[in-house]
Order: structure tokens, then sequence, then C-alpha cells
């Protein structure tokens, strides 16, 4: 026994040593952290990193299948209902399963609300089929002048845009299927309100307008750069009060729309688009279903406008027992319903002959920097020049390059460009020998004025090769055998 095994100690110290032993013995054993916590820890931490890499993944997916649950609450307002909707199903042709085939949306623009306290069905303002090949990114737009002239079986004749006025949705869509001989899978229509609130919640279109607009009818609107709210949008798409009437109006949508185009195609806020569907959806009218618009939205992410066609139905306006009438061109409609069957696109020669002449005022709005370039008669006598400036110019491969007559009698070939196009316009100085002894301005007024970064004004006395001389001109430095194996820059 020790020394102290008699030693007498009391029961509040006994107490104490029997805790301190506890104590060590707990700190020679592995703690709760280390035995529960941190495994638990890191279990969540991986599944964490799991899980959020699987939704980063699948990420399209959700956001998908969220706003497909969100416009499914939404497309009971849209969609129409009791008799009127079997009507429309009737109406509309069933999509086929055929990929090469066309997904073709006619587009109502309905006057309701322009005449006070009008009830029921109403004339369509805008008609307009959108024929859109989903696989291949491209579409054609056909433009259906109100003025149409529409035979009616067992009635006497009407105006199109009365299909709608006495039969609805279905009673358009019977009609443009009747004209142009093109199914019509889907419809939208939407009202002059509508209209309205979806320009003003995208912040406007800007657009150049070549001269004003004064129409007691549809309003009024100065000449110049500007940027559209809703209303002064629907002066542009409804002002008939034109030199070449409605065929005018249609050019003024068409470029209108193109502008319309551009803007949505920088528009990635999410709440913007959530702001649109909501809008879309209390003044809107459509037989898409919630899942129908998600798969275009998607099929749509790429799609670009350049790879849109638009076209005006071919006709003549005539005076018929005093009415005025759009009549159209039934043998050029059925050229242009085969092609679009055919390929969902309009031949060069066919468009050539479908395009009205170009008495446009309403462009779309190019950045002073955009790769766009006018050239223009500076006389009478070079005239024949400008087409073959523009082709050469297109084949250096300038996006976009617009032909025309100069307001004012030029001497001298002229290039007059905005400040922040000066490169743009150096390069257009340099890559054409004629242009070597050219006059250079910099003027953001003319420039401006012709809706165009840099104008060329071909001066009287102007002498350009022919289009051949130039072809062998621009492939020299290809064939060239000093330039073999270096990149050199030729057209396409």
């Amino acid at each position: 026994m020790g020394k102290h095994s008699s030693q007498q100690i009391s029961y509040w110290e006994a107490r104490r040593r029997r805790r301190d032993l506890r104590n060590r013995a707990k700190a020679r054993q592995p703690g709760r952290w280390q035995s529960y916590t941190w495994p638990k820890f890191v279990t969540f931490f991986l599944i964490g990193i799991i899980a959020g890499c699987a939704v980063g993944y699948h990420a399209k997916a959700i956001a998908k299948f969220g706003a497909e649950v969100y416009l499914s609450f939404k497309s009971k307002q849209w969609q129409p209902s009791g008799a009127e909707k079997k009507e429309v199903a009737e109406a509309l042709t069933p999509l086929s399963s055929d990929p090469d085939e066309s997904v073709n949306t006619l587009i109502l623009g309905s006057d309701q609300g322009s005449n006070k306290n009008e009830a029921g069905w109403c004339r369509s303002d805008v008609m307009m089929l959108v024929c859109l090949h989903e696989r291949d990114k491209r579409a054609v737009v056909i433009s259906i002048p109100r003025d149409t002239r529409m035979e009616r079986a067992g009635k006497k004749a009407d105006k199109i845009n009365a299909a709608h006025s006495y039969g609805g949705p279905s009673g358009a869509i019977d009609a443009v299927k009747s004209l142009l001989g093109v199914d019509v899978h889907h419809y939208i229509s939407m009202n002059f309100n509508g209209f309205k609130q979806i320009i003003n919640a995208i912040g406007g279109v800007p657009i150049h307008l070549k001269n004003p607009i004064n129409d007691p009818h549809a309003g009024y609107l100065p000449a110049g750069n500007l940027l559209l709210d809703g209303e002064q949008a629907l002066v542009i798409v409804r002002s008939r009060k034109l030199p070449g009437g409605d065929i005018d109006r249609i050019q003024s949508q068409q470029a209108f729309l193109k502008a319309l185009m551009h803007k949505a195609e920088t528009m990635k806020d999410v709440w913007k688009a959530k702001q649109l569907v909501d809008i879309i959806a209390s003044t809107c009218q459509m037989d898409y279903t919630a899942g129908q618009l998600t798969n275009l939205a998607e099929e749509l992410r790429d799609f670009q406008v350049a790879g849109v066609q638009f076209v005006t139905v071919p006709g003549v306006a005539k005076n018929i027992g005093g009415v005025s009438y759009y009549v159209p061109n039934m043998p050029a409609i059925a050229e242009l319903a085969v092609e679009i069957k055919r390929d969902t696109s309009v031949s060069p020669e066919l468009m050539a002959r479908l395009q009205a002449p170009d008495t446009r005022r309403v462009e779309e709005l190019y950045e002073p920097n955009a790769d766009v370039v006018t050239v223009l008669a500076g006389s009478r006598s070079v005239a024949w020049t400008v087409p073959t400036v523009a082709q050469q110019l297109r084949l250096l491969g300038h996006e976009k390059v617009f032909e025309g007559q100069a307001q004012q009698v030029h001497n001298r070939t002229t290039i007059i460009y905005r400040k922040e196009a000066k490169k743009n316009c150096e390069e257009v100085k340099n890559s054409v020998p004629e242009f070597a002894n050219a006059d250079v301005i910099e003027n953001d007024d003319i420039a401006g004025g012709y809706n165009s970064p840099v104008v060329v004004v071909l001066g009287a006395g102007f002498a350009t090769p022919n289009l051949v001389s130039i072809y062998g001109r621009l492939m020299k430095p290809t064939l060239d055998f000093q330039n073999l194996g270096r990149r050199v820059k030729s057209f396409s």
C-alpha cells in the first residue's frame, strides 16, 4: 500500500477526483467533432458540390422547365376557349413531323379600340404570315395588303381584312390559306394596346425616318433618327396617307419589324422577358401552348435577322365599282407558294420580280460605326456606275451597301463619313482604285441624313471598269504565285 493509503479524504474531494479522472479519459478519446460532425460536414460538402454541378449542367433544362411552368399559368389568358377554340383548331393545319417543312404562323394586328364603343370582331389592320424553318434558322415573312380583293363562294367579293370581322381568327386563317395556298399552323392576334405596351416595355425601337409623317388618322412624326415609343410606333405601322398607299405602308411595317427584331436580339434581361410575357398574356390571343412557346424560344436561340426574307403578296391596286382594291397576281402567288413549300426561301429571281419600287421612308437605324455604305450618283450621267460600284463593295465584304441618287449635283467624287466611321471610310477609299483622288469629308449631319456611316457620291465623269474586270482584279492576289501559302483577302 502507498504511503497515502490510510489518508482520509472528504466526500467532496472524492467527487472532485472522480470528475478529474473522467475528464482525462474524455481527453484521450476522439471528440464529437472528430467522430461525428467532421464526417457529416464532409458528406454535406460533397453532396453540395455534386448537386451544384448537376444544377449547372442542367441549368438550361431547369430554366426551360421553370419558364414552361410560368407560361402554363399564363396560357389560359391567351388561348381561345369554347366554340372559338374549336373553330380555330379546325381552321389550323396540324404540324407535320417532317423537319424539312416550315412552321407557319399568321400574325394579325387588330384595329379593335380605334373606334369607340365597338364590340365583337373587327377588321384586321395587319396581316403577315411568318414561315419559319426552325432547323436551318431561316424564315420568310409574307405581308398581305389589307385591301387585297378576296372572292367568297356564293357571296360578293370583299377585302381580306374583313375576314376577321365576320369570322374572327378562324375566318382570317381560312382567308389566308385560300389566298396563298400555304398551310397555317399557328396564329397570334394582337390589339393596339398590347402593341404599344410591348414597345414601351423593351425601351423603344430605333428607326430612321426619311420624310415626316403627317396622317390625320395615324398621327405625326418628324423626319430623322428616332427612338419610337409605343404610341409613335403605332403611327409608323398604321399610316396610310402615302403615295404608294398600302404597299408603302407594308414597306414601313417590314422595316419597323426588322428594327424590332434587331432590338430583340440584344435583350438578355430575364425580368424584362417576364414582363413581356405578362403583357402578351393580357393583350394577345394565340393557340400556342406553354410547351410550344418554350420549344420555339429554344429553337430561335441563335436565329439571325439576316436569315429573314420579307416579301409582299404580288398584285396591283385597282378601283372596282367605286371601291379601292389590291388585286392579287395569282400565278405569281402560286410560284411563291411552291418555293416556300419546297425550301422556306424565295429565289433571287422571284424576289426581284416580287419587289415593288423602293419607296421606303422607314429604315432600320444603323449605329454610327456600322459597316454600312451608301453609293450615290452625283449626276445623271454616272447613274449607270452606281450598281457596279455597289456590287464591288459587296464583293469586298461590306455587310450592307445601298444605292441611290444624290440630292445635289457633285462634280467631284466625294466620300462623306461620320467621325465614328473614319476607319471604315479609309477601308472603302483604299479598296477601290477609282476612289484614289476622291475628296474625303467628315460630316455627321450629311452621313446621318442618309442613315449611312459612309456615303460615296460618284462625281460627274466618274468611270469604273465592268464587273468582269473587277472580278479579275479581286482574284489576282489569290492567283499570284508569290502569295502561295499566305492568306490574302479576296471576295466571297
